[in-house]
């Protein structure tokens, strides 16, 4: 077992609130884009961005023709199934359209290739995680093939099974650290999609500061170079 090169991150979501009694967050026109960003984003509230090769060696992408695909419990509902696919879908468009084809996320799950063969898996397992965790990405050199989503927080904290919309969020979330992007620095208030201060205090945002730092990432892409690690972060967000 080669610890060096795994990495579990685990999204603990503390006191969570069903996401219809959220507020919207408050979005504004971005000030910066970065070189070889081709869109637009709203910003967040995110200070900054960890970059996780930084703390684990290996994670980070040597090829940017990504695939990802959904592993999900054979009780999993349509509506639940959907929601995990719609995450794929929203990162694979802004991918898209923010990298111009240069960076892609392929969603293989119906097709002939084996899913466990994906560059990212998505596991969905109802009422996994216990005490501890409603979602985490486990991930290793230029792989990260074991990303967990759960259908409800922690029973401790008496909440009801997540809708939906909070496993697109969730699996949004994780997808994000599978690309590499690691947690805000100003985790607990901050609704970027990567910080932990949604949904209590308005929805996640995928913002430009997200799309900003995979082009930190990915720099060596960008830079039509051999890949290399992603230099010193975290990505300050302006």
């Amino acid at each position: 077992m080669r610890f060096p090169r795994i990495l579990v991150v685990v999204f603990i979501l503390a006191a969570l609130l069903m996401p219809n009694s959220v507020q919207a967050a408050s979005l504004h026109t971005p000030t910066r884009q970065a070189e070889g960003v081709s869109c637009t984003l709203p910003e967040s509230n995110a200070e900054a961005l960890v970059i996780l090769s930084n703390y684990y060696p290996g994670y980070w992408w040597d090829h940017t023709d990504l695939t990802i695909a959904v592993q999900a419990h054979p009780s999993t509902s349509e509506e639940d199934l959907a929601a995990l696919h719609d995450a794929i879908d929203i990162w694979s468009d802004v991918l898209l359209d923010c990298f111009d084809g240069l960076i892609t996320l392929t969603d293989v799950t119906y097709t002939a290739r084996n899913p466990q063969q994906a560059d990212i898996v998505v596991h969905y397992v109802p009422h996994a995680g216990g005490a501890v965790f409603a979602g985490y990405a486990v991930c290793g050199a230029h792989r990260c093939p074991n990303i967990l989503v759960s259908s409800e927080a922690p029973p401790a904290w008496g909440q009801p099974p997540y809708d939906p919309q909070m496993i697109e969020w969730i699996a949004l979330h994780e997808i994000g650290h599978a690309l590499g992007l690691g947690h805000t620095t100003n985790l607990l208030e901050s609704t970027d999609l990567m910080g932990y201060g949604w949904p209590d205090l308005g929805d996640p945002v995928l913002s430009q500061c997200d799309i900003d730092a995979l082009a930190f990432i990915f720099a060596w892409a960008i830079e039509g170079s051999d890949p290399y690690p992603p230099a010193q972060g975290p990505y300050e967000c302006s």
